[in-house]
């Protein structure tokens, strides 16, 4: 079964965009929330956003067919936070949230999908205990090293300098962990 790369945060979209590493992506089923869509593609299309931001809504608009924006209650109630405040701050790790719900419910709706979360920093790591034990955590460094070993990308060393160039401070942690192990 091929494994579909749900997109829990901004984080690794804006890093593959930044290495020009999207076309990765086309070769699985994708699923991203709908609060991560408003984080990263809808981003796009504000004047001045960056070139991270451009490729991401390029990308979208090009392969808007192949990927599964999940709607959630977190970005149902985002958005109704925001038509209330304009202001509205949003808090931190709501796309992982949502990508958690979105993970209870694969589980508890028996879909027939491997469910494989590409992740950047250590929230999902630090909360695994309570995702379903129906998917594949992989950090966006073991996604480049799985890449480079199927002959997708060349170098995994060379996507991570060319992220790393636009993208100094980004976190691309090294983990990769299956949770249906302890099934």
């Amino acid at each position: 079964m091929t494994p579909t790369v749900v997109i829990p945060d901004s984080g690794p979209l804006y890093s593959l965009a930044a290495g020009d590493l999207l076309g990765i992506l086309e070769r699985f089923p994708l699923r991203i929330t709908d609060v991560v869509k408003q984080e990263t593609i809808d981003k796009g299309c504000l004047a001045g956003c960056s070139p991270e931001a451009q490729r991401l809504l390029q990308f979208y608009n090009r392969h808007a067919r192949h990927i599964r924006v999940v709607p959630t209650q977190v970005g149902a109630q985002l958005e109704s936070s925001r038509q209330g405040n304009p202001n509205f701050n949003q808090p931190r790790d709501l796309g992982e949230l949502s990508i958690q719900s979105h993970l209870i419910q694969i589980h508890a709706l028996n879909e027939p999908i491997l469910p494989m979360v590409l992740f950047e920093d250590s929230w999902f790591f630090e909360n695994r205990a309570g995702l379903p034990k129906s998917c594949i955590l992989i950090s966006t460094e073991m996604f480049l090293r799985n890449a480079e070993k199927l002959q997708i990308i060349h170098s995994a060393q060379k996507a991570r300098q060319a992220i790393h160039t636009a993208r100094p401070n980004a976190s691309l942690f090294c983990c990769n962990i299956d949770l249906r192990q302890s099934l």
